[in-house]
């Protein structure tokens, strides 16, 4: 294997030296079924990165991939096997695939460049235009020095047949597209499609949901009087992706073993997986939960925690996804609206989404706590979702907030964390009431930390 992989350097570097116009030979490649085998893989790992680039932000990996690059790749073996009957040389057959995609990998890099975040933003359609087809002529001259390295060099009109057989050879590949099933490596999640239960539109869902929220309204526990009870209540309303529900239920885990909020904390979710099961994070039910908190607790006592979690739009509202119903985002000013009519005075928001830190200005206030996952000009590099919970979520509640007793130090502490990981840096704003109220749930947690270990002694 060992031996394999550096002839595959070989023909890569080669390759490299074809793509840039400097001098190359057919003794510079290596040729065999597995050389063509690797530099295939090479191929498609680099249309896979491409591919994920140019996705949009929800799409997800698809194994339809597979049938553009064999279709890409059968094309390209059928045209070098004719140029092998024409030219008559049987080698020509393997070793012109060898030598097309070891070289193709620098045009493939540079044809991405334009699709780099911001780079759409700073280039004109004209010149994206240009560009393509700059790309376009670059294969063709590529792929006419790929044929005139591969065949005898003793033979007549072998420039002529050059430029014939390159142009012979990339032409397919040019149309490929419109003859041929080429599906991109990433696509667009559609929750509807993935989920091969039911649809979040159908009856039996519909008519469950408001059982479901009525029961899980009915486990909430009262306040107690005399104490500082905290509630929490989670929200990912964008079902394209599962890590924000992973996050979301991190969170609950923490708060109910480390905050003790077990009895009064509720999640919210969208998703594919759990559309029988739990109610959906739309705005209705959010305001029914509320609603229904504001009920129980003490006002003037009683602190709420929300943790929204989910891909935002340009104005900065959260997406809600769950398709195929047609839902409501939520907005910073339309949460602050829901928490004033359910009468909460003690808030603390956790907002994890791009650009969250917009949200702090119109929340924070002086009873009231707000934790953004990242200041307003910053684009965290996990927002946009993932099969995992986010470095955010992870840094604050599942390691912070089970390591302190105390909001501001579990802030410290996770920003800390982050900045290890050279992840966005999040921001806060803590009004000074509820700085000092919060002392309470400090002072609780501390005595109930010096309870279970008096506990442990006493086995």
């Amino acid at each position: 294997m060992r031996h394999a992989l550096r002839e595959l350097g070989r023909n890569l570097a080669a390759g490299l030296r074809l793509a840039l116009f400097m001098r190359v030979d057919r003794a510079a490649f290596r040729i065999s079924a597995a050389q063509l085998v690797l530099v295939v893989l090479v191929s498609a790992a680099i249309d896979v990165d491409a591919d994920w680039v140019r996705a949009p932000a929800d799409a997800r990996f698809s194994l339809l991939g597979l049938q553009g690059e064999l279709f890409s790749l059968g094309l390209l073996v059928l045209t070098s096997a004719l140029i092998a009957v024409l030219r008559r040389e049987r080698d020509v057959y393997l070793a012109l695939p060898i030598v097309i995609l070891a070289s193709f990998p620098a045009i493939q890099i540079a044809h991405l460049l334009p699709s780099l975040p911001g780079a759409a933003t700073r280039v004109s359609k004209v010149a994206h235009d240009v560009f393509d087809y700059a790309v376009l002529a670059w294969m063709f001259v590529v792929a006419m020095r790929g044929v005139y390295v591969c065949i005898e060099p003793h033979r007549r009109h072998r420039r002529v047949f050059a430029a014939f057989a390159g142009a012979l050879l990339i032409a397919p590949l040019w149309f490929a597209p419109f003859a041929g099933p080429l599906e991109p490596w990433w696509a667009e999640f559609d929750a509807a499609q993935e989920s091969d239960a039911m649809s979040p539109a159908s009856e039996p869902v519909l008519a469950a949901q408001q059982f479901m929220l009525d029961r899980a309204l009915d486990d909430l526990e009262d306040e107690r009087p005399g104490v500082t009870d905290l509630y929490f209540v989670g929200f990912a309303p964008d079902a394209r992706h599962p890590g924000f529900v992973a996050d979301v239920d991190a969170a609950k885990r923490t708060m109910d073993d480390r905050w003790r909020t077990r009895g009064r904390s509720l999640v919210l979710a969208n998703s594919p997986l759990t559309i029988a099961e739990r109610p959906f994070a739309t705005i209705t039910n959010l305001r029914e939960v509320l609603l229904e908190i504001g009920d129980l607790i003490d006002a003037d006592d009683d602190v709420v925690m929300v943790y929204l979690t989910g891909t935002s739009r340009p104005d900065h509202t959260l997406n809600a996804v769950n398709r195929p119903l047609e839902l409501v985002g939520l907005s910073p000013q339309g949460l602050k609206e829901l928490l004033d009519a359910a009468g909460i005075r003690w808030r603390i928001i956790v907002v994890s989404t791009c650009n969250a830190g917009a949200w702090v200005d119109v929340l924070k206030d002086d009873e009231t706590a707000v934790i953004a996952s990242s200041a307003a000009d910053v684009r965290g590099s996990d927002c946009n979702g993932g099969p995992a919970a986010s470095a955010f979520g992870e840094a604050f509640f599942t390691e912070a907030m089970r390591r302190n007793d105390d909001l501001a130090s579990a802030f410290d502490a996770a920003r800390k964390g982050l900045a290890r990981m050279r992840a966005a840096q999040p921001v806060m704003s803590i009004g000074p009431s509820i700085a000092e109220h919060l002392k309470r749930l400090r002072n609780q947690s501390g005595a109930r930390v010096v309870a279970e270990v008096a506990r442990a002694s006493r086995r």
